[in-house]
């Protein structure tokens, strides 16, 4: 009895020693130094931190590359122009013109009140403290022309219509519409998604010049209505600060943003799957990273024109 006592003293002491060794984590042993342990525990939060940041670089390239993939197949689709012939992919492109140009001419007539007509009556002001009236067309070209106009229009058409572009991709890809379309040997990039790249494209640049033009004339028009200036004096002012360079860069902003835009939106919209609950989901992703590409064109446009 006495022996096999001792024995199960032994075989406890094992344990407890055994459990010693197990209770430090991360495979560490009782006997290590305090300073060992921790350093070996930093060492294996910066691995599992790198391995996250390496895992999420990858899903980003991932994005990029399933991102250029389907550019390019809109892209080869619109250059091939077989959708000019095709009476159905017209009547998508038209009622697109329609939804996202035509209905936002109220939207863009009070955003040209508030915001283009005030930002070139607070110019004038400015530029006669300073004793320069040349300063009126350089900083209306500059700022209003050049700038705010393409990002006000680009960034109302991605709360507005981007939002309802992306759901409604969305919504037909849950329900299986696309499969149905492929089924019968249409082509969803020619029927879904390019028209309402192209419907995009169109509405951006009419309404950015729309948007640019109108807030001269109605900010020259409260100017002389409240006396501060001649409204033939101003329109000269500005056609001195206004160049060609200007104005190409402003039909070329307000046209490659909301194609970025809508090109982002239709991407997440796609990507859906089966799932109704992931509609919310890729539609606000779609909106921010819309927005950062929009964001990202513009310092990239600025950087370039610096350079050059």
């Amino acid at each position: 009895m006495l022996i096999r006592r001792d024995g199960d003293n032994e075989s406890r002491k094992n344990n407890c020693d055994l459990d010693d060794k197990q209770s430090t984590g991360f495979g560490y042993t009782a006997d290590m130094d305090s300073s060992q342990v921790y350093s070996a525990m930093q060492v294996g939060k910066w691995n599992r931190r790198a391995e996250s940041i390496g895992n999420a670089t990858l899903r980003l390239l991932a994005g990029i590359a399933s991102f250029y993939v389907f550019v390019a197949a809109m892209l080869k689709s619109f250059v091939r122009l077989h959708w000019l012939s095709r009476p159905a992919v017209m009547h998508v492109l038209i009622r697109q013109i329609y939804f996202t140009g035509v209905q936002s001419l109220p939207w863009v007539a009070t955003m040209i009140l508030l915001i283009g007509a005030t930002a070139v009556y607070s110019v004038v002001p400015f530029a006669r403290q300073l004793n320069d009236s040349s300063l009126i067309g350089t900083l209306l070209n500059a700022l209003l022309i050049q700038e705010m106009a393409p990002l006000i229009i680009g960034v109302f058409l991605l709360a507005r219509s981007g939002v309802a572009v992306a759901t409604e991709i969305g919504h037909m890809h849950v329900r299986g519409e696309d499969m149905l379309l492929h089924s019968l040997g249409i082509s969803t990039v020619e029927y879904l998604f390019l028209p309402r790249l192209l419907a995009f494209g169109l509405c951006g640049l009419i309404l950015t010049m729309l948007f640019a033009g109108a807030s001269v004339w109605m900010g020259g028009l409260m100017l002389a209505w409240t006396s501060e200036m001649n409204f033939t004096q101003f329109l000269l002012e500005v056609r001195r600060g206004a160049s060609l360079d200007g104005m190409l860069l402003l039909a070329g902003k307000g046209l490659i943003y909301p194609l970025l835009s809508c090109a982002m939106l239709l991407f997440q919209g796609a990507r859906v799957g089966h799932n109704p609950n992931q509609i919310p989901v890729c539609t606000t992703r779609g909106v921010l990273w819309g927005l950062m590409l929009m964001v990202f064109a513009d310092v990239l446009i600025a950087v370039l024109r610096r350079l050059m």
